[in-house]
Protein backbone atom coordinates (compact mmCIF):
# COMPACT_ATOMS: atom_id res chain seq x y z
CA UNK A 1 0.00 0.00 0.00
CA UNK A 2 1.34 3.14 -1.07
CA UNK A 3 2.03 6.16 1.31
CA UNK A 4 -1.12 8.19 -0.08
CA UNK A 5 -3.59 5.38 -0.11
CA UNK A 6 -2.35 5.07 3.87
CA UNK A 7 -2.83 8.42 4.35
CA UNK A 8 -6.50 8.08 2.48
CA UNK A 9 -8.04 5.38 4.48
CA UNK A 10 -6.31 7.14 7.58
CA UNK A 11 -8.59 10.08 6.52
CA UNK A 12 -12.13 8.10 6.04
CA UNK A 13 -11.52 6.62 9.27
CA UNK A 14 -10.92 9.46 11.10
CA UNK A 15 -14.12 11.56 9.28
CA UNK A 16 -15.67 8.29 10.50
CA UNK A 17 -15.06 8.73 13.95
CA UNK A 18 -16.55 12.32 14.01
CA UNK A 19 -20.01 11.76 12.15
CA UNK A 20 -21.63 12.97 15.12
CA UNK A 21 -20.44 16.31 14.56
CA UNK A 22 -22.28 18.95 13.94
CA UNK A 23 -20.81 22.13 13.98
CA UNK A 24 -20.23 23.48 10.83
CA UNK A 25 -19.96 27.21 11.89
CA UNK A 26 -17.10 29.10 10.77
CA UNK A 27 -14.56 28.76 12.35
CA UNK A 28 -13.10 32.42 12.05
CA UNK A 29 -15.66 34.21 12.43
CA UNK A 30 -18.62 31.67 13.92
CA UNK A 31 -21.48 32.49 11.71
CA UNK A 32 -23.49 29.32 11.47
CA UNK A 33 -23.95 30.61 7.61
CA UNK A 34 -22.11 28.66 5.87
CA UNK A 35 -22.44 25.90 2.51
CA UNK A 36 -21.17 23.23 1.43
CA UNK A 37 -18.87 23.67 -1.76
CA UNK A 38 -16.92 20.17 -2.43
CA UNK A 39 -17.23 16.83 -0.81
CA UNK A 40 -14.60 13.82 -0.85
CA UNK A 41 -14.93 10.30 0.86
CA UNK A 42 -19.23 10.71 1.34
CA UNK A 43 -17.82 11.15 4.99
CA UNK A 44 -15.99 15.13 4.26
CA UNK A 45 -17.15 18.32 3.31
CA UNK A 46 -15.59 21.55 2.04
CA UNK A 47 -17.86 24.37 3.62
CA UNK A 48 -17.39 28.06 2.91
CA UNK A 49 -18.54 30.89 5.23
CA UNK A 50 -20.97 33.93 3.57
CA UNK A 51 -19.75 36.69 5.45
CA UNK A 52 -16.08 36.18 5.62
CA UNK A 53 -15.35 33.41 2.57
CA UNK A 54 -13.33 31.18 4.79
CA UNK A 55 -12.95 27.56 3.21
CA UNK A 56 -12.74 25.34 5.75
CA UNK A 57 -13.44 21.06 6.37
CA UNK A 58 -15.77 19.79 8.57
CA UNK A 59 -15.80 17.58 10.30
CA UNK A 60 -13.95 20.20 12.24
CA UNK A 61 -11.76 19.60 15.01
CA UNK A 62 -10.74 21.54 18.39
CA UNK A 63 -7.20 23.63 18.83
CA UNK A 64 -5.78 20.40 21.12
CA UNK A 65 -6.81 17.87 18.99
CA UNK A 66 -5.42 19.64 15.82
CA UNK A 67 -1.79 20.32 18.18
CA UNK A 68 -1.62 16.57 18.91
CA UNK A 69 -2.16 15.38 15.64
CA UNK A 70 0.93 17.71 14.12
CA UNK A 71 2.63 16.75 17.74
CA UNK A 72 2.07 12.97 17.12
CA UNK A 73 1.25 11.93 13.73
CA UNK A 74 1.61 14.81 10.82
CA UNK A 75 3.81 13.82 7.99
CA UNK A 76 4.89 15.63 5.09
CA UNK A 77 7.77 14.33 3.25
CA UNK A 78 10.70 16.81 3.32
CA UNK A 79 8.95 18.98 5.56
CA UNK A 80 8.57 16.79 8.25
CA UNK A 81 11.62 14.13 8.17
CA UNK A 82 14.10 14.80 9.78
CA UNK A 83 17.76 14.16 7.67
CA UNK A 84 20.42 12.12 9.13
CA UNK A 85 23.60 13.56 10.00
CA UNK A 86 25.28 13.11 6.39
CA UNK A 87 22.07 13.98 4.69
CA UNK A 88 21.76 17.53 6.72
CA UNK A 89 25.46 17.82 5.75
CA UNK A 90 25.06 17.82 2.31
CA UNK A 91 21.95 19.38 2.43
CA UNK A 92 24.16 22.11 3.93
CA UNK A 93 26.94 22.40 1.89
CA UNK A 94 24.31 22.59 -1.22
CA UNK A 95 22.46 25.67 0.85
CA UNK A 96 19.02 23.18 -0.07
CA UNK A 97 19.65 24.27 -3.41
CA UNK A 98 17.92 21.58 -5.98
CA UNK A 99 15.46 20.57 -3.16
CA UNK A 100 11.93 21.28 -2.86
CA UNK A 101 13.03 23.13 0.86
CA UNK A 102 15.12 25.88 -1.36
CA UNK A 103 13.92 28.89 0.25
CA UNK A 104 15.43 31.37 -2.34
CA UNK A 105 12.20 32.54 -4.24
CA UNK A 106 11.10 33.74 -0.34
CA UNK A 107 13.96 35.34 0.27
CA UNK A 108 13.73 36.87 -3.21
CA UNK A 109 10.11 38.42 -2.39
CA UNK A 110 11.15 39.67 1.44
CA UNK A 111 14.16 41.68 0.24
CA UNK A 112 11.64 42.94 -2.61
CA UNK A 113 9.25 44.45 0.26
CA UNK A 114 12.66 45.73 1.82
CA UNK A 115 13.90 43.77 4.03
CA UNK A 116 17.73 44.50 4.47
CA UNK A 117 20.81 42.62 6.06
CA UNK A 118 19.90 42.98 9.99
CA UNK A 119 16.10 42.80 9.91
CA UNK A 120 14.90 40.55 12.18
CA UNK A 121 12.17 37.43 11.19
CA UNK A 122 10.02 35.02 12.78
CA UNK A 123 9.63 32.22 11.22
CA UNK A 124 6.43 30.77 12.25
CA UNK A 125 6.08 27.31 11.98
CA UNK A 126 9.95 26.60 10.93
CA UNK A 127 9.72 22.78 10.89
CA UNK A 128 12.98 21.80 11.87
CA UNK A 129 14.78 24.38 10.55
CA UNK A 130 15.33 24.25 6.55
CA UNK A 131 13.83 27.75 6.01
CA UNK A 132 15.36 29.47 9.08
CA UNK A 133 18.77 28.29 8.80
CA UNK A 134 18.62 30.09 5.14
CA UNK A 135 17.21 33.11 5.99
CA UNK A 136 20.47 33.23 8.06
CA UNK A 137 22.66 32.43 5.85
CA UNK A 138 21.17 35.61 3.98
CA UNK A 139 21.71 37.68 6.39
CA UNK A 140 18.57 38.33 8.76
CA UNK A 141 18.45 37.76 12.29
CA UNK A 142 15.98 35.26 12.57
CA UNK A 143 13.82 33.90 15.20
CA UNK A 144 11.77 30.81 15.28
CA UNK A 145 9.12 29.02 16.66
CA UNK A 146 7.41 25.40 15.93
CA UNK A 147 4.39 23.55 17.37
CA UNK A 148 6.66 20.09 17.19
CA UNK A 149 8.68 19.19 20.08
CA UNK A 150 11.14 16.55 17.85
CA UNK A 151 11.33 19.18 14.99
CA UNK A 152 12.00 22.25 17.23
CA UNK A 153 14.73 20.55 18.98
CA UNK A 154 16.44 19.52 15.78
CA UNK A 155 16.60 22.71 14.14
CA UNK A 156 17.63 23.66 18.21
CA UNK A 157 20.38 21.72 18.11
CA UNK A 158 21.20 20.48 14.23
CA UNK A 159 20.95 23.99 12.81
CA UNK A 160 21.71 26.33 15.88
CA UNK A 161 18.16 28.09 15.71
CA UNK A 162 17.06 30.63 17.89
CA UNK A 163 13.62 28.61 19.34
CA UNK A 164 10.99 31.37 20.69
CA UNK A 165 9.11 29.18 23.95
CA UNK A 166 7.26 32.54 24.77
CA UNK A 167 6.30 34.55 21.17
CA UNK A 168 5.33 37.43 23.82
CA UNK A 169 9.07 37.93 24.46
CA UNK A 170 9.84 39.69 21.14
CA UNK A 171 6.33 41.35 20.86
CA UNK A 172 6.33 44.70 18.86
CA UNK A 173 10.32 44.00 17.61
CA UNK A 174 9.91 41.75 14.41
CA UNK A 175 10.40 43.43 11.30
CA UNK A 176 9.51 40.49 9.05
CA UNK A 177 6.91 37.64 10.91
CA UNK A 178 7.01 35.25 7.81
CA UNK A 179 5.25 32.08 7.92
CA UNK A 180 5.45 29.13 4.70
CA UNK A 181 2.55 27.06 4.34
CA UNK A 182 1.80 26.89 7.86
CA UNK A 183 -1.90 28.75 7.76
CA UNK A 184 -3.92 26.10 6.19
CA UNK A 185 -3.10 23.80 8.70
CA UNK A 186 -4.36 26.17 11.44
CA UNK A 187 -7.92 25.39 12.92
CA UNK A 188 -8.71 29.50 12.71
CA UNK A 189 -6.74 31.48 10.09
CA UNK A 190 -7.21 34.07 13.05
CA UNK A 191 -4.25 32.55 15.45
CA UNK A 192 -1.03 33.25 12.96
CA UNK A 193 -3.07 37.14 12.18
CA UNK A 194 -3.05 38.07 15.71
CA UNK A 195 0.57 36.88 16.44
CA UNK A 196 2.30 38.77 13.67
CA UNK A 197 0.30 41.92 14.78
CA UNK A 198 1.44 41.56 18.12
CA UNK A 199 5.36 40.68 16.81
CA UNK A 200 5.20 43.07 14.21
CA UNK A 201 7.25 46.68 14.67
CA UNK A 202 4.83 49.31 13.83
CA UNK A 203 6.48 49.38 9.75
CA UNK A 204 6.87 45.15 10.00
CA UNK A 205 5.29 42.96 7.60
CA UNK A 206 3.77 39.92 7.99
CA UNK A 207 4.85 37.57 4.86
CA UNK A 208 2.78 34.49 4.29
CA UNK A 209 2.54 31.78 1.54
CA UNK A 210 0.04 28.94 1.33
CA UNK A 211 -1.73 27.63 -1.56
CA UNK A 212 -3.99 29.51 -4.03
CA UNK A 213 -7.24 28.84 -2.87
CA UNK A 214 -9.54 30.70 -5.48
CA UNK A 215 -11.41 28.00 -6.75
CA UNK A 216 -10.97 30.29 -10.21
CA UNK A 217 -7.79 29.69 -10.59
CA UNK A 218 -5.94 28.29 -13.31
CA UNK A 219 -5.16 25.41 -11.67
CA UNK A 220 -8.40 25.15 -9.71
CA UNK A 221 -8.61 21.15 -11.31
CA UNK A 222 -6.67 20.04 -8.55
CA UNK A 223 -8.79 21.92 -5.85
CA UNK A 224 -9.89 19.04 -3.77
CA UNK A 225 -6.43 18.32 -2.96
CA UNK A 226 -6.01 21.81 -1.04
CA UNK A 227 -8.06 20.47 1.40
CA UNK A 228 -8.21 17.22 3.94
CA UNK A 229 -6.91 16.15 7.34
CA UNK A 230 -3.84 17.75 7.02
CA UNK A 231 -5.36 21.05 5.74
CA UNK A 232 -8.53 22.45 7.35
CA UNK A 233 -8.45 25.42 6.40
CA UNK A 234 -8.81 26.88 2.11
CA UNK A 235 -7.16 30.58 1.95
CA UNK A 236 -8.84 32.08 -0.43
CA UNK A 237 -8.10 35.98 -2.02
CA UNK A 238 -11.82 36.94 -1.47
CA UNK A 239 -11.47 35.89 2.45
CA UNK A 240 -8.06 37.99 2.99
CA UNK A 241 -9.58 40.97 1.06
CA UNK A 242 -12.73 40.90 3.07
CA UNK A 243 -10.77 39.91 6.51
CA UNK A 244 -7.27 41.56 6.74
CA UNK A 245 -8.78 44.88 8.21
CA UNK A 246 -10.55 43.07 11.27
CA UNK A 247 -7.03 41.94 12.21
CA UNK A 248 -5.39 45.44 11.53
CA UNK A 249 -3.81 44.87 8.28
CA UNK A 250 -4.18 45.78 4.41
CA UNK A 251 -3.06 43.25 2.21
CA UNK A 252 -1.56 42.77 -1.44
CA UNK A 253 -2.10 39.61 -2.28
CA UNK A 254 0.47 37.50 -5.41
CA UNK A 255 0.83 34.46 -7.09
CA UNK A 256 4.19 32.68 -8.68
CA UNK A 257 6.07 33.38 -10.70
CA UNK A 258 6.09 36.43 -8.66
CA UNK A 259 7.13 39.74 -9.85
CA UNK A 260 10.16 41.05 -7.77
CA UNK A 261 9.45 45.04 -9.32
CA UNK A 262 5.87 44.58 -8.66
CA UNK A 263 6.16 43.46 -5.21
CA UNK A 264 8.54 46.16 -4.40
CA UNK A 265 6.53 48.67 -5.71
CA UNK A 266 3.33 47.98 -3.63
CA UNK A 267 1.47 47.12 -6.58
CA UNK A 268 -1.69 45.09 -6.24
CA UNK A 269 -0.43 41.35 -7.71
CA UNK A 270 -2.64 41.03 -10.55
CA UNK A 271 -4.12 37.30 -11.88
CA UNK A 272 -4.11 35.25 -9.16
CA UNK A 273 -3.97 32.16 -11.01
CA UNK A 274 -0.63 30.26 -9.75
CA UNK A 275 -0.41 27.48 -7.45
CA UNK A 276 0.96 29.26 -4.25
CA UNK A 277 -0.49 32.46 -2.92
CA UNK A 278 1.40 35.05 -1.18
CA UNK A 279 -0.09 37.88 1.31
CA UNK A 280 1.55 40.73 1.71
CA UNK A 281 0.32 42.59 4.85
CA UNK A 282 0.84 45.60 6.45
CA UNK A 283 -0.32 47.19 9.26
CA UNK A 284 -3.75 49.46 8.36
CA UNK A 285 -2.54 52.93 6.75
CA UNK A 286 0.88 51.37 5.48
CA UNK A 287 0.15 49.04 2.44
Amino acid sequence: MTYQMRQRIDYFKWSLTRLGDTDVSCPACGSPATRVVGRKYLVTALRECQPCRLRFRVPKEEPEQAGAFYQNTYQEGMTTRMPSDDELADLLKAGFAGTVKDFTPYIEVCRALGMKRGARLLDFGCSWGYGSWQFRQAGFDVWSSEISVPRREFARTKLQCRLLEDLGSVAGSIDCFFSAHVIEHLPNPGIIFRIARAALTDTGVMVTFCPNGDPESSWSNHYSDLWGRKHPLVITPEFINQNCRKYGFTARMYSEPYNLEAIARGDDGGALSGEELCIVMRRDGRG
